[in-house]
């Protein structure tokens, strides 16, 4: 279900790829996977589950060549692991994007993607929009994404709302996006 999730934001950037061209405002960024964001920390088993490599391969070969350093990881709340409540998890893919502006990937995003809404990047800019994919059928995954002047992200869980996901975007931004040195 999120394989099919990512499929719908990689051909929505790249029905705008080529047609939009991301400009060369701001600085150059680098995504990272740390080990830990915030409360959630990184499960490589759950990565191998959700077969996330295999979705990251998709991202770079559905891309036609505009994405770039493509990273992911698999995130678990690590306080929810340990309680009653079912555990928090986000599937985190992101890399560089070159060949598409933030507006259009997101405009695309949106068109494509029903009941999609527009929502904050957070402190670090860009735009941004989320989606319950599949939200009548049991299991849905939420999908969030966002694109900047050089990069792009998504995160989807199977465990959040969009609306929830789309917090935990924006919290989460500041600590895979940073400054390329």
């Amino acid at each position: 279900m999120i394989g099919a999730g990512l499929a719908v934001v990689v051909a929505g950037g790249a029905v705008v790829l080529g047609s939009r061209v991301l400009s060369a405002n701001g600085p150059a960024h680098v995504l990272t996977t740390p080990d830990k964001l915030g409360a959630y920390v990184r499960r490589p088993q759950l990565e191998k589950q959700m077969n996330a490599g295999q979705l990251q391969k998709q991202v770079i070969t559905k891309s036609a060549g505009q994405a770039s350093r493509v990273v992911s990881a698999v995130y678990e709340n690590g306080t929810s692991a340990t309680s009653t409540k079912t555990p928090q998890m986000i599937l985190f893919i992101g890399g560089n994007l070159s060949g598409v502006s933030a507006s259009g990937f997101i405009a695309s995003f949106t068109e494509q993607s029903k009941g999609a809404f527009v929502t904050s990047g957070g402190s670090l800019g860009g735009s941004a929009a989320c989606v319950n994919a599949q939200a009548s059928v049991p299991g849905s995954v939420a999908l969030c994404t966002w694109a900047d002047n050089d990069t792009f992200g998504v995160v989807a869980s199977p465990t959040m709302t969009a609306a929830t996901l789309a917090t935990q975007l924006r919290a989460i931004r500041p600590m895979v996006e940073h400054v390329a040195k």
